[in-house]
């Protein structure tokens, strides 16, 4: 902006609407860093002067004021429709400055004087522009999966630590805890009542020891063992009458939609069921008085897709970032290993896990599996 190529009089050109849309566009739903950069550019615009600075105001506003209308359809992992959105965007603005060159001649009288080296340079600002913005975004884009993949990195060295603990530890202590539970369960029968209560509390707390132990076993070896073919609408009809009663204890329904029979896949069933369980078991859990949650399950795509969806409290941005890392837990006594365990094993399954939620408005899980033929 501070050195800009002028085509006629006073008229020039440069490129800046390539940082604000850039910036515009990679802030996604955050519209403040965009007002803020296009309102210092405005003043910076006013602040040089010249007979065309409102004319060049306008134009930039009519370049970049677009962009803010994408931000709430634009997702962090949508890299194919951020470039093109971009680049849509950087034909827009050329054909804006264009026009406003135009309007800018019929202003000042000039009409009959635009000559050869006003549209070469009008050329010029157009492939730079077209140039800029593909070197620009595919910078950008370079520079989010570094990050991306510099956070994958992390995430495996941490499970790599914590798989090594839980290899070590687990069958160490679980051994202990096997001789502990049977003693006491010997001595609560010749105890009074009293004890006895004492005594089921202690069980039920090694109980818990145990399902943490065997959640460290399952980080540890994620890998699914025994493959098969599984029908989803027949395998989630008898997983969730596993989590009826549950729910009913909570005050929550539990409803299943799926009508088709003949979707597919093949899982470790074992391990399947501990995802969908633990699934459903979070969105109850997710639910502070009274609510729903409902299964859908249908075919999309050559996948087979698992949705679960809560009426629950839903959870932040921030939190919804972190779901997945090492022992983060929005429970107050939990211990985060349980959705961590559901990852590793919908990795090891090649399966994808979605989640999307807004505070007071629920979550939504959705699981994505390869489809197969009934037959293989």
């Amino acid at each position: 902006m501070a050195y800009p190529i002028y085509v006629m009089g006073n008229f020039h050109g440069d490129l800046r609407s390539i940082p604000l849309i850039v910036l515009i566009i990679y802030s996604y739903e955050y519209i403040l860093p965009g007002i803020i950069a296009l309102a210092a550019a405005i003043i910076y615009c006013l602040c040089m002067g010249g007979d065309d600075v409102f004319l060049s105001t306008a134009t930039l506003l009519l370049s970049v004021g677009p962009c803010f209308f994408f931000l709430k359809s634009l997702r962090k992992k949508q890299a194919a429709r951020r470039m093109l959105i971009c680049m849509n965007l950087s034909i827009y603005s050329v054909i804006v400055f264009i026009l406003s060159f135009f309007v800018y001649l019929e202003i000042n009288s000039y009409t009959n004087e635009i000559h050869s080296d006003c549209i070469f340079i009008i050329s010029i600002l157009a492939a730079a522009s077209f140039i800029g913005m593909g070197v620009s975004i595919l910078l950008k884009e370079h520079f989010i999966e570094t990050a991306y993949l510099k956070n994958e990195l992390e995430r495996s060295e941490k499970l790599k630590i914590v798989s090594q603990i839980a290899a070590s530890v687990a069958h160490e202590v679980r051994n202990p805890l096997t001789v502990v539970k049977g003693f006491l369960q010997l001595l609560k029968e010749s105890v009074d009542d009293k004890k006895k209560d004492y005594l089921n509390i202690a069980l039920s707390e090694l109980d818990r020891a145990e399902y943490i132990i065997s959640d460290y076993l399952n980080l540890a070896k994620p890998q699914a063992d025994q493959l098969e073919v599984i029908e989803i609408s027949e395998f989630l009809v008898h997983t969730l009458e596993i989590m009826n009663s549950y729910g009913l204890i909570q005050n929550v329904q539990i409803h299943l939609n799926c009508n088709q029979t003949d979707l597919y896949i093949r899982a470790d069933k074992p391990k399947l069921t501990q995802v969908i369980l633990n699934l459903i078991k979070n969105g109850v859990e997710a639910i502070p008085d009274k609510g729903e949650v409902t299964v859908n399950a249908y075919y999309y795509k050559e996948e087979i897709c698992i949705e679960i969806i809560d009426t629950g409290k839903g959870i932040s941005r921030e939190e919804l970032e972190q779901l997945g890392t090492v022992f983060f837990t929005t429970k107050e006594t939990g211990t985060g290993l349980g959705i961590l365990v559901t990852f590793r094993i919908v990795e090891a399954l090649k399966g994808k896990i979605a989640f999307q939620s807004e505070l007071g408005m629920g979550t939504k899980v959705l699981l994505k599996f390869p489809a197969v033929d009934q037959l293989k």
